[in-house]
């Protein structure tokens, strides 16, 4: 049982071609989007952390972005760093036990060489896939996504402290599922809190990629997307899209001011 949760707007992602978002949609418009850190209290007093939010160095990112878009309305920013936000809850890097990584992308694991302490848990398919045997991206320089502060941390100092999961209970009350859909190592992150089975996945990445069915415009692969749809409808009572901007309205009462 989760005794405290907690959503942290960690990052923005400016504004993105519709066409990212949704699949073969909106090619003519845009659509802002925004990055999100949860926080989670356990029944035994433990700290699990899902994704530590943006590097502080977002130059290569942008620079990416802003070619790739042709455009300077789609540019990843800080909103507020994930230290800072803790810190407002009385709460040390070092207090967090566990962090659940998903995807492995920069804005997802961007701080975590600052978690000197925690398990950290990672798609064991997408560990393979997506860091140690990666396949030639056709656009993405693999020192954007998982940069080379992150992976020297990785393979050096928390080495010892990866754990590898896949379709599991992780930690007492929260369980993990591979989805695809975004990358190879998207998980869903399901747990229960205030009576409902909530679910965290960025399968979707605004709420009517979930409730219209359609899936997400960058997807890997979009049949991965429905499967992970018609598992929410059955197994979730509360979806939180990754990152869709409208969750601090629709989920206010728990966003962390």
């Amino acid at each position: 049982m989760v005794s405290l949760f907690k959503i942290i707007q960690v990052g923005d992602h400016g504004e993105v071609p519709g066409a990212e978002v949704f699949w073969m949609k909106d090619f003519d418009k845009w659509y802002r989007l925004s990055f999100y850190s949860f926080l989670i209290k356990t029944e035994n007093d433990q700290y699990v952390l899902i994704n530590t939010g943006l590097p502080d160095d977002l130059s290569l990112r942008n620079k990416f972005l802003k070619e790739w878009a042709k455009s300077d309305r789609c540019k990843f920013q800080h909103v507020e760093k994930i230290e800072n936000a803790l810190a407002k809850l009385n709460i040390t890097t070092d207090d967090i036990s566990h962090i659940i990584i998903t995807p492995v992308q920069d804005y997802t694991i961007g701080r975590i060489h600052m978690f000197r302490k925690a398990k950290l848990y990672f798609s064991k398919k997408g560990w393979y896939e997506d860091v140690v045997t990666p396949s030639p991206s056709p656009f993405l320089n693999r020192d954007i996504y998982l940069p080379r502060l992150t992976r020297e941390y990785l393979f050096d100092e928390a080495w010892n402290r990866i754990v590898l999961v896949e379709n599991q209970e992780v930690i007492k009350g929260i369980e993990v599922k591979w989805t695809g859909c975004h990358h190879r190592s998207s998980m869903l992150v399901k747990f229960n809190f205030d009576k409902k089975r909530w679910c965290i996945s960025d399968s979707a990445f605004v709420m009517n990629n979930f409730e219209q069915n359609i899936p997400i415009g960058i997807a890997e692969d979009i049949y991965e997307c429905l499967n992970a749809y018609d598992y929410m409808r059955r197994e979730c009572d509360v979806v939180i899209p990754s990152y869709d901007p409208e969750n601090v309205n629709r989920f206010k009462e728990y966003i962390l001011k």
